[in-house]
């Protein structure tokens, strides 16, 4: 055979046989793909959990704007003169189970709970419950015990109670 022969035997047996930077182009490309599956996979779990957690930071605002307002009705009722000539309609007795208590006077019997998010304002109407109960005592002094409590639901949560309870004595 002939030099020119076996030089173009061996050039066509090498064209044939990919490079090595083809390998290494081949290689480079499999691993950017799996970069970026890996990435968007991540990149899902955080914006999933971004949004898990705007959803407990507005429950957690929801809870405590319903604990203002049942604070308020138990500071109010702590702080109104009580005696036994005197009793506010805030400290009369009620059954045991309470009674729906109108704090805005509207007559609609529902306490509206406001939450603030990025999206503006929503309002989350609950049931006030006012409960007045006398305590027994071996003085005979006229002591009642008071609970607040506020019941509402808000979108999938179940329904969450929020209840104070204090006692007042006559002045």
């Amino acid at each position: 055979m002939s030099d020119t022969n076996q030089l173009s035997q061996f050039n066509k047996l090498h064209s044939l046989r990919p490079s090595r930077r083809s390998c290494v182009a081949g290689s480079a490309l499999v691993e950017a793909v799996v970069a970026s599956v890996v990435l968007a996979i991540v990149f899902l779990g955080s914006v999933e959990a971004l949004i898990m957690a705007n959803g407990n930071a507005a429950k957690s605002r929801l809870t405590t704007n319903a604990r203002v307002i049942v604070q308020r009705n138990i500071d109010q009722a702590s702080g109104v003169p009580f005696t036994s000539a005197s009793v506010p309609a805030i400290l009369a007795l009620t059954p045991s189970e309470g009674v729906v208590y109108d704090e805005d006077g509207n007559g609609d019997g529902l306490a509206n709970v406001v939450v603030q998010s990025a999206g503006g304002s929503t309002v989350v109407s609950g049931v006030l419950t006012r409960t007045v109960v006398a305590v027994l005592n071996p003085e005979g002094a006229d002591i009642r015990k008071i609970t607040f409590s506020l019941k509402y639901t808000y979108s999938k949560f179940p329904e969450v109670t929020t209840e104070m309870t204090t006692v007042r004595a006559q002045d």
